[in-house]
């Protein structure tokens, strides 16, 4: 009898910590990183918050311009002003399996000066690469951007086994940049709208 508690306990144990779903606590954050369930390259253990990991801001920057192309700049500081909207990267570089998805969230202390944080979408399992997000500075006052500061949180959900991976379909498996979109048709409207704006006015 005693034996079939113990081995109720374990396996509700088990159950709990690697199958359930919900999303890692610190405690099983670490543990993951231990065991390698999860990967993470440039990973600092004191990013590791209660409900999520903190990612800190690259150098690599992709800025949209004004005819809807973008340019990229490599630096270790970039002002971002009201109303502008560019690429970064994250220095971290994430390896999910193939049951853990990531959320990408920005973090409230940037938020309160202005800074929208957008990471277009979850992070698939089978996913690797570095974590592309999308800042807009929608406060009154530039912004000043510095690699390496915490820019947003990365929150890591459990789930089923899938059945196809982002391994095998995914536009931007193991990226190490700031990637622009694989949809360049869009941009190509926009540069066309642009050029036919000035016509007009022109003419």
């Amino acid at each position: 009898m005693i034996f079939l508690i113990l081995f109720f306990i374990f396996s509700c144990g088990l159950y709990f910590l690697f199958f359930s779903s919900g999303n890692l606590v610190d405690w099983q954050l670490k543990l993951y990183l231990k065991l390698g369930l999860l990967k993470i390259e440039n990973c600092r253990k004191d990013a590791i918050q209660p409900n999520s990991l903190d990612v800190h801001l690259g150098n690599h920057y992709a800025i949209q311009l004004n005819d809807g192309s973008f340019e990229e700049i490599i630096n270790n500081e970039f002002v971002l002003k009201p109303g502008d909207f560019v690429l970064a990267m994250t220095q971290e570089y994430f390896y999910f399996g193939p049951t853990l998805h990531g959320v990408l969230q920005g973090k409230s202390s940037w938020a309160r000066v202005g800074l929208y944080v957008e990471s277009a979408g979850l992070f698939d399992s089978g996913f690797e690469g570095v974590a592309v997000i999308e800042l807009t500075n929608q406060g009154k006052a530039p912004l000043l951007l510095k690699s390496g500061q915490p820019i947003a949180q990365m929150i890591f959900q459990r789930n089923l086994p899938v059945w196809k991976s982002y391994k095998q379909k995914g536009h931007y498996q193991g990226q190490r940049t700031a990637t622009q979109t694989w949809m360049k048709n869009v941009i190509e409207k926009a540069k066309q709208k642009v050029i036919l704006e000035k016509e007009l006015i022109s003419s």
